[in-house]
């Protein structure tokens, strides 16, 4: 099968990781192109599959008229080239351009990893995406969403016939639980430092312990984006101790921190289905989330928190919890691995991925 995927840019991230492991999947039984904005971590890495990348760098979320226009006879032109089989779009600006271009010519396949009205945008934004979504929805054979709050989004704002969902959980490898000794308690948060997601309130919440509770914390932010300044700010005002600001790391070297941590922090106003909860979840480690998106689908009261609010008083308490009870955050970590070994593997998400090709195909 002759497979082309479609992803707006290739820089690390969630939907980037997800399309690296289908890639990873089906190169020895599929021909794939994956076609994106150049210069990122998803192009290396297809290099390193020997899957083929095309870049399409009039790829971008600047809706500049001239632009979208190039990006859209771009796709049409690489279509004509690879002849695929089937076309799996994802994230917003790709699955729109890509369907459009295609328009249910090839079977066309789309991945919401989340909605473009997800719950806390602007009434604006809400409104184009819906009219967006709804119009391409017309080309689309199948719709993965990748959680059933994704999947009851869509059928809400009524995107299309709610036959046309599937929903197919995010999988991660499960990561072998690697013991490393140290006396303070590890707390780590992954994530673009950039809106929706709120990692200012864990520094915050580290802001209310006590300079005794604080020395016994190593905390660890991956990420970069443009909330950094705004961090290293308060961090200096508040003269908070033992926090490592760590920029953008390789997924390999996200996996040492992960596998060098206690508790997993995940800080954010809306998501769909982050798959950085199921890496840490992967590596053992009990969560602390806000309860939002589908995040209530992986995480519960066995294997971490859910926030009720993202409050700095919340977190504290919650960090507190696990940093003064060893034996509850072992237990939630090794639930955290149980839960992701049953149920999100990347083995049973490409099988029903494939399932999804073989049906249209």
């Amino acid at each position: 099968m002759n497979i082309l995927y479609l992803i707006t840019k290739s820089e690390a991230g969630g939907a980037q990781t997800h399309v690296y492991q289908l890639c990873q999947a089906f190169r020895d039984t599929h021909t794939l192109t994956v076609v994106a904005n150049p210069g990122g971590w998803l192009e290396e890495e297809c290099k390193k599959l020997h899957v083929s990348f095309i870049p399409n760098t009039y790829f971008s979320n600047n809706l500049n008229p001239l632009r979208v226009l190039k990006s859209f006879f771009t796709i049409k032109k690489i279509i004509h080239e690879v002849k695929p089989d089937i076309v799996h779009c994802h994230s917003s600006v790709a699955g729109f351009l890509g369907r459009l271009a295609v328009r249910k010519k090839i079977p066309t396949v789309y991945t919401a990893h989340g909605w473009g009205f997800n719950i806390g945008v602007g009434a604006l934004q809400k409104w184009v995406a819906i009219v967006s979504e709804k119009i391409v929805a017309n080309y689309t054979d199948k719709i993965i969403c990748v959680s059933e709050f994704v999947k009851e989004l869509g059928v809400q704002y009524r995107i299309t016939s709610p036959d046309a969902f599937v929903v197919i959980y995010n999988g991660v490898e499960l990561q072998p639980r690697i013991k490393n000794e140290h006396h303070d308690v590890r707390i780590t948060c992954v994530g673009r430092l950039a809106p929706p997601k709120r990692p200012l309130v864990l520094l915050e919440a580290i802001s209310l312990f006590t300079p005794e509770m604080q020395r016994d914390l190593y905390t660890r932010v991956v990420g970069k984006g443009p909330q950094m300044d705004q961090l290293v700010t308060y961090i200096t005002s508040k003269k908070i101790q033992h926090i490592e600001l760590m920029g953008s790391l390789s997924r390999e070297r996200i996996f040492d921190i992960l596998h060098n941590s206690d508790i997993f922090v995940f800080l954010s106003d809306w998501e769909g289905f982050p798959i950085s909860i199921l890496e840490a979840m992967s590596c053992g480690l009990p969560i602390v989330s806000s309860n939002v998106g589908g995040i209530r689908e992986m995480v519960d009261d066995k294997n971490g928190i859910l926030l009720a609010q993202t409050t700095p008083e919340l977190v504290a308490a919650s960090l507190e919890r696990l940093v003064t009870d060893r034996k509850t955050r072992k237990y939630m970590g090794e639930m955290s691995s149980q839960i992701v070994k049953e149920r999100f593997t990347v083995e049973h998400m490409v099988h029903q991925i494939q399932q999804v090709y073989d049906d249209l195909v």
